[in-house]
């Protein structure tokens, strides 16, 4: 069967179509579409709901800090981020919000996220950068306080 060159035009303009939508993906883009940045809170996203999250963790390593968060509604999974000073680290979520007039929105989910300091945290103390809070933390196979 041959194609028609209208055909084969509609074939290779759907592939090319395709190809941007992949690439969007491949690269890292969560999705095609605007947002808006926001700081959140640490300490108010912590998935303390969640029976499997396991609060904010110290690594072994002194340098590497886990926690798992919750996000939900027209909210990308945030990024967290750390500030170093050398009296403390202060810990921020960065929010992407892509809610507007005529986007559907998912219910949202818990991922775990890490970061890791340029210097062990040692003695210096974990701060929520929003609310200026100490963030609660433990060690590494133990639960935070509280």
């Amino acid at each position: 069967m041959e194609l028609t060159v209208r055909e084969r035009r509609w074939l290779a303009a759907m592939g090319v179509i395709g190809l941007g939508v992949a690439a969007c993906y491949v690269w890292g883009a969560d999705y095609p579409l605007p947002y808006r940045t926001r700081d959140a809170s640490v300490v108010d996203r912590i998935a303390l709901d969640d029976p499997s999250a396991s609060g904010v963790i110290v690594d072994a390593d002194d340098r590497t800090i886990t926690l798992d968060v919750s996000w939900a509604g027209c909210d990308y999974k945030p990024d967290l981020v750390a500030q170093e000073t050398a009296e403390r680290v202060t810990l921020v979520l960065k929010r992407r919000d892509a809610s507007s007039p005529g986007i559907g929105c998912e219910d949202g989910g818990v991922a775990r996220l890490r970061t890791v300091l340029h210097h062990p945290l040692g003695t210096r103390s974990l701060v929520d950068a929003v609310t200026g809070k100490p963030v609660p933390h433990g060690g590494p196979g133990q639960p935070p306080p509280g």
